[in-house]
């Protein structure tokens, strides 16, 4: 049996020697109102600009996953970059709290790790987006209009990665980690930030279960791997797949998830399951200390508690 010199990941906070129970709940709150604030902003923001020009924005704004428009440069800005504002609303939040440092939500291993990001995204891109677009063209009924503008496919592919890690640094980071640094138990940790994470979705009963599975599985590949690098990747590689193929006219997001549908995409979350798991066991792609956050932030913090007295 391999034992990981890693630290734990959902428990990581507590390393700290700034950690406070609470501390993780505020950096949440601060995270929300941030991310509240400034999907506001960018919606009415939008709206107005979409006014006076005389233009409907009545399928950007509404209407769930089947008026979901992110096809033009407005539909974009507002529901994409509405999401991927909570990258920086976690950032915020944490820097506020600073009872630790931004790097030890992305992993335990010392930070994001981008040459493990390559390789995942790698793994996603055969496991994942291949028979992700066999499906959406088996199960498209027609090959249709493509709705991307030229500037709208430009923001969607900016702007997607952005809003997917955006929600892995919220729901995989700060949230588990939080349940983590409460819960003696990491799995206890992983079910639970898949319940809000679920209710961010609205989709039919059945979509509501596959998110809510999808996001138990990122939950715990972010806990096997110590990170977040692997759950980013398949994230980017699910919704940028689903972006493309309606964006294109080949296939349609729409809030009712048929069996069909779910089973599908959690085969292919389940396949890139089994090969993170042996990625992690037979080819030692998570094991790697690239530097011990905690030690370096306790020396620092016990310095200046020191130079204070």
């Amino acid at each position: 049996m391999k034992i990981s010199l890693v630290p734990e990941y959902t428990s990581y906070p507590k390393r700290f020697a700034a950690y406070k129970w609470f501390k993780p709940l505020l950096a949440i709150l601060i995270a929300a109102i941030f991310i509240f604030v400034s999907g506001m902003v960018l919606v009415y923001s939008a709206t107005g600009i979409a006014g006076a020009m005389g233009m409907d924005v009545s399928g950007v704004l509404g209407g769930g996953y089947d008026n979901l428009n992110i096809y033009s440069a407005l539909g974009a800005i507002v529901t994409l970059a509405s999401v991927a504002v909570m990258l920086p609303g976690v950032l915020i939040g944490n820097r506020i709290v600073n009872s630790r440092p931004f790097s030890s939500i992305s992993s335990s291993r010392g930070g994001f790790d981008f040459k493990v990001f390559f390789k995942c995204i790698c793994a996603a891109l055969v496991l994942v987006v291949i028979p992700l677009i066999i499906y959406s063209f088996v199960s498209g009924s027609s090959i249709g209009a493509v709705k991307f503008t030229v500037m709208g496919f430009i923001l969607c592919t900016i702007l997607g990665p952005l809003q997917c890690v955006g929600e892995e640094y919220l729901m995989r980071g700060l949230v588990m980690q939080t349940f983590g640094s409460w819960i003696k138990f990491p799995i206890i940790a992983v079910l639970l930030q898949a319940i809000p994470f679920m209710l961010m979705h609205p989709y039919n009963i059945t979509g509501m279960i596959s998110v809510g599975i999808t996001g138990a599985i990122l939950g715990f590949i972010a806990y096997i791997t110590h990170g977040l690098e692997a759950a980013c990747a398949l994230h980017i590689a699910n919704n940028m797949t689903s972006f493309y193929m309606q964006g294109f006219g080949v296939n349609s997001i729409s809030s009712t998830v048929t069996i069909t549908d779910m089973a599908v995409s959690l085969g292919v979350v389940v396949l890139y399951l089994v090969f993170i798991i042996i990625a992690d066991k037979k080819l030692g792609w998570f094991d790697h200390i690239r530097r011990d956050d905690a030690a370096e932030f306790n020396a620092k913090y016990e310095a200046k508690k020191a130079k204070k007295s």
